[in-house]
């Protein structure tokens, strides 16, 4: 029987690897080593996008499709800059990142947005990553028209 102590440790351990993977997620785009991706998602992972503007997705399933979609970025973007704190909840499973965006745009100019990430993970791979952001942000800085 485990006492106390060894299930906090337990519990400290799996937050420290899965913020690892979390982390690992943010250096892919950052380093555009977009290949990661396929190993910090779950086969059957999802990005929920819930507040995107009308036209783009609101949700990528599948490890694949996160692969595709982040791995087409350097079309548009150039240096992409991620500044995060990662924090842990009291399930060792679930974390929320507070970030920024700082995209540089191929065509000229720079995309900054504030974001809140959270992130739920199995077996060390995300399953579910759902990103909010400020969507009236996105829409001045690619002429989006919002409705």
């Amino acid at each position: 029987m485990e006492t106390q102590a060894e299930l906090l440790t337990a519990d400290t351990e799996l937050v420290q690897r899965n913020k690892h993977v979390v982390d690992t997620f943010f250096t892919a785009l950052e380093t555009q080593q977009f290949e990661l991706l396929r190993e910090v998602f779950a086969e059957h992972g999802r990005q929920l996008n819930p507040y995107v503007p009308a036209g783009f997705p609101p949700s990528f399933d599948g490890s694949e499709a996160i692969y595709r979609q982040y791995s087409s970025l350097p079309q548009q973007f150039g240096q992409m800059r991620f500044p995060r704190t990662i924090y842990a909840t009291d399930d060792p499973n679930f974390l929320f990142v507070q970030f920024r965006g700082e995209i540089d745009i191929k065509a000229g100019g720079k995309y900054e947005n504030d974001y809140l990430g959270t992130f739920r993970l199995q077996d060390g791979r995300i399953v579910e990553y759902t990103e909010y952001f400020n969507p009236l942000v996105m829409a001045k800085a690619f002429g989006i028209p919002l409705q």
